[in-house]
């Protein structure tokens, strides 16, 4: 039996929605049995995985007391806003140049920036280790910050280049001829065309400095300095409390989810029209 247009339509929103909800409860499935698990008491942990047995609220005051979780916070926020700023602001820059100027070594340039994308981290630990420790940067701020800026910096700067590239040129040329300079020309006029895509540089960048692990593992010590994901794999050992790792990995995925939510609309937008364009 042939099916009409409208039958076939219909069979394909069905295995639309259907793949959509696999995927929602393949990715959501584990935070949930997290969820579930930073509500349980230690002895009853395994017991059941649908719901929480014994709503065991005092977890998310108790994580407070066994680490230094606010300063977990503090330093991964810090991390978060760091990287994205100082990403941002360095493609802004390095994305016109690319997009606008000829000059030897671009391509070169953009093949390195590449490659910072698909090397492993694990390959320049150490050399990135033994070096903050040379230059007195380890267990600082600055030795994170500018290790997870220097491999994260490549999609935010390929990104806003791709924007430029849509922006007609025409519309420089007329800047300059009403006396506009370059740097004018950029502030007043690319920039503003490129918001999207600075808001989703922004986004990304802020999302890849919280969630850091490796190097802030190989290059901070003190609590003032560690990250949440750290910390937060500080707690185990022969021991493990599994029922204040999954509360403090709640914790630690809240503050995300509702930045995400806030910006999710203008990350959408500057993906789409980066894509688009």
């Amino acid at each position: 039996m042939r099916l009409t247009m409208t039958q076939q339509k219909r069979i394909g929103n069905i295995g639309r929605y259907v793949v959509i909800a696999f995927w929602m409860i393949f990715t959501l499935l584990p935070i949930y049995t997290a969820f579930v698990a930073s509500l349980t008491k230690y002895e009853n942990l395994g017991k059941n995985f649908l719901y929480p047995t014994d709503w065991a609220w005092g977890n998310y005051a108790e994580i407070f007391k066994r680490i230094d979780m606010a300063s977990y916070l503090k330093a991964t926020f810090i991390y978060a806003i760091s990287t994205a700023l100082i990403n941002v602001i360095l493609a802004v820059f390095t994305g016109y140049a690319l997009s606008r100027f000829r000059f030897k070594g671009k391509g070169l340039y953009s093949g390195v920036l590449l490659l910072t994308q698909v090397l492993p981290q694990v390959v320049i630990v150490v050399p990135v280790f033994l070096m903050m420790k040379k230059i007195g940067l380890y267990d600082t701020y600055g030795s994170v910050i500018i290790t997870v800026v220097a491999t994260s910096m490549a999609f935010p700067t390929l990104l806003m280049r791709s924007f430029y590239d849509s922006v007609p040129r025409a519309l420089e040329e007329a800047a300059y001829i009403d006396g506009c300079s370059r740097l004018q020309t950029l502030f007043q006029i690319i920039i503003p065309l490129a918001l999207p895509g600075i808001g989703t540089a922004f986004g990304l960048s802020f999302f890849s400095g919280w969630s850091q692990y490796l190097y802030p593992m190989l290059l901070t010590r003190s609590a003032e300095y560690t990250p949440v994901t750290v910390g937060i794999s500080r707690l185990i050992d022969n021991q493990t409390p599994w029922e204040m790792v999954m509360t403090g990995t709640i914790i630690s995925i809240i503050p995300a989810v509702l930045i995400y939510l806030l910006v999710q609309k203008s990350l959408i937008k500057g993906l789409s029209s980066g894509s688009v364009k």
